[in-house]
């Protein structure tokens, strides 16, 4: 089966207020892997989980690839969740064995493109948006205290009690033993438009605004400096980072 082309294009901006960025992503054009990291914790250690859980998880992809016979896309799928684990496991023995780096994590959004379908993976809150004939849909849902407060019904109350939930990960790769990401596959047709970030944009940049900005026609550098534009103007305090793929034919 001949696989659509894949055009990407990634920017990270520390932001407005941050000394040092946490964010990290990744291209892997040769494999169609595009990988975004939020990385959390004191003294740089938030840098290093996302750091190592990018680069891990690249090579894993690449190493899949290598020399194999042609797989199929839920053996893929089944892969790149174990890679994940193994990817938490290493994380969290490092916050375990380095003081400095205790209490280190990192979220994660991933997209493979296989056989004109796309596999995504994340855990925490960084996002994956489809932008498709003109509609964006969220294909996440964010791992945070606040969206658990808000399934059990219990938002109102946690407000009324001053309860801290905001920007509470209730996922995060290296925060736990053991991690279990959130996947899925779907067809990617011509023409979608694939945008993973991280909260630095989600949080001060609204869907309708996203969808403003999003034109498969438009040049992918232009579209995504303009949404880190508009995160900065409305205030952003964090590092912010976008990374867009388009399906061509």
């Amino acid at each position: 089966m001949q696989s659509h082309t894949i055009r990407s294009f990634g920017y990270s901006d520390i932001g407005l207020v941050r000394r040092n960025n946490e964010d990290v992503f990744l291209q892997l054009p040769e494999h169609t892997f595009y990988v975004l990291a939020d990385g959390m914790g004191g003294h740089k250690a938030g840098e290093v989980a996302a750091q190592e859980t990018v680069v891990f998880l690249s090579d894993c992809i690449s190493k899949m690839f290598k020399g194999k016979p042609k797989l199929n896309i839920d053996a893929i799928r089944d892969h790149l969740a174990t890679f994940i684990q193994h990817s938490n496991d290493r994380i969290y023995q490092l916050s375990q064995e380095n003081l400095s780096y205790r209490g280190m994590g990192t979220t994660l959004c991933s997209v493979l493109f296989y056989d004109n379908l796309m596999i995504q993976a994340h855990v925490g809150d960084s996002r994956i948006y489809r932008f498709r004939k003109g509609h964006l849909t969220l294909l996440t849902y964010d791992h945070t205290l606040k969206n658990k407060l808000i399934d059990q019904g219990r938002l109102e109350h946690a407000i009324q009690t001053g309860l801290r939930y905001k920007n509470v990960l209730t996922k995060a790769i290296g925060a736990f033993q053991h991690i279990q990401a959130d996947m899925a596959i779907s067809p990617a047709y011509p023409e979608d438009l694939y945008l993973l970030c991280s909260d630095g944009l989600s949080d001060y940049v609204t869907d309708e605004e996203i969808s403003g900005i999003l034109d498969p026609k438009l040049p992918l550098q232009d579209q995504v400096l303009e949404l880190i534009h508009i995160a900065k103007r409305k205030g952003s305090c964090d590092n912010i980072t976008v990374l867009m793929t388009a399906v061509g034919t």
